[in-house]
């Protein structure tokens, strides 16, 4: 293949990418997993819910936007919306702050 096919490749799947297709970052992912492993943000999880912060999903995500990166524009957006909507489901089911400390009136 030659520089003016992979440039001309290139050029098309970065123009597919930018058709309102869902995309994500692979830093964002990662900092995202940085983030959850401070000490801050374990501190203010086990304040407010009792136990040590599982950051298993963050590293989960940054795995699954890494995956997304080799896969058409299309099959990305696909997997991502698909992604999204399995973590709303389980977001609903969640525990909240308000199931460990008592309402204050």
């Amino acid at each position: 293949m030659s520089d003016k096919d992979t440039d001309a490749l290139y050029h098309e799947i970065e123009t597919e990418r930018a058709a309102n297709y869902l995309t994500c970052s692979v830093t964002q992912a990662f900092d995202d997993v940085w983030r959850c492993y401070s000490l801050r943000s374990q501190a203010v999880n086990y304040y407010r819910y009792g136990s040590r912060k599982d950051c298993a999903e963050k590293y989960d995500d940054l795995k699954y936007c890494m995956r997304t990166k080799t896969k058409s524009a299309k099959v990305a957006d696909e997997m991502l919306r698909q992604r999204d909507g399995q973590k709303a489901v389980e977001k609903t089911n969640q525990r909240s702050s308000e199931d460990v400390w008592p309402t204050r009136a």
